[in-house]
């Protein structure tokens, strides 16, 4: 990780349109291959994927909805398929399917919405759909893996949450960060060596509508997709402070980091966008 006292971001950003014709643009994610997976594109279902400099593709059909991607080195794109109320995974090699979790202690999820992998490679999820900050019913949830990858056992890590949307594990792997987009917080839990939660603190009211899916970049600040707002914001995590906001246009969603580039969904117009940041 490069020293923060090098860090410096643009004043201003030029947002280059590279994928269109998403049916609800969401969930990109950077996978070892060089792909940016997405998903929904051209219709609602869809898992798509986009290479840098060439034409966007449907790569597989998930059977549900899916919202929150992610890479697991193992090989194989995990996903949030809240449509399907599971968590499911895609081979790169294969695109052949596999359900990891569709339900606890044998009641349905809810419906998930995004996840993350902590550092020994176990998922971490939401699961807020009908949630709200006036029935505050939902759930964080850890898949704790075998090598392969798949559940070996599904705890709940926390609930009674108002809408949990977005998460990521600090790069050093000492904390979770969540969105509750209910209460237009950015929350934080401390992770023990189990990988269980504890000591839930406010990092950042917002004043306005809402926050969506989250990312750390290199230097440990973490950026915000702000779906109402319309905004990409930069927050110091340290202080719990504000350092850049980007108009990017409605209903902004999610991000994902690549080559220099952050690549932001925009539900607004079906498209992602190309940043950059660091070159």
């Amino acid at each position: 990780m490069r020293e923060k006292e090098n860090f410096l971001l643009p004043s201003a950003i030029k947002p280059e349109v590279v994928v269109t014709d998403i049916a609800f643009a969401e969930g990109p994610a950077a996978a070892d291959d060089g792909y940016i997976y997405f998903v929904n594109y051209k219709r609602l279902g869809t898992i798509g994927r986009y290479f840098p400099g060439g034409s966007p593709e449907v790569w597989a059909e998930t059977g549900g909805q899916a919202n929150g991607l992610k890479y697991d080195p193992r090989g194989f794109i995990v996903v949030a398929d809240f449509g399907g109320q599971r968590i499911t995974r895609f081979s790169l090699k294969t695109r052949k399917m596999e359900i990891i979790t569709s339900e606890y202690e044998g009641s349905p999820y809810l419906g998930p919405n995004d996840l993350c992998l902590d550092p020994h490679g176990d998922i971490v999820f939401t699961d807020p759909t009908g949630s709200s900050i006036d029935n505050p019913i939902g759930s964080i949830y850890k898949i704790k893996t075998a090598k392969d990858g798949l559940a070996q056992k599904v705890i709940r890590l926390d609930n009674k949450l108002a809408f949990p949307n977005g998460l990521a594990f600090h790069p050093d792997g000492s904390k979770l960060y969540l969105a509750e987009s209910g209460t237009n917080r950015l929350l934080s839990y401390s992770v023990d060596e189990e990988g269980l939660l504890s000591d839930k603190k406010i990092v950042m009211q917002f004043p306005t509508d809402t926050l969506d899916g989250i990312s750390f970049d290199q230097f440990s600040n973490l950026w915000i997709a702000r779906w109402t707002n319309g905004t990409i914001d930069v927050v110091d995590i340290s202080s719990g402070s504000l350092i850049k906001s980007y108009k990017l246009g409605e209903r902004v969603t999610n991000m994902c980091w690549l080559n220099g580039y952050l690549y932001v969904t925009i539900a607004g117009n079906g498209t992602i966008v190309r940043i950059p940041v660091w070159q």
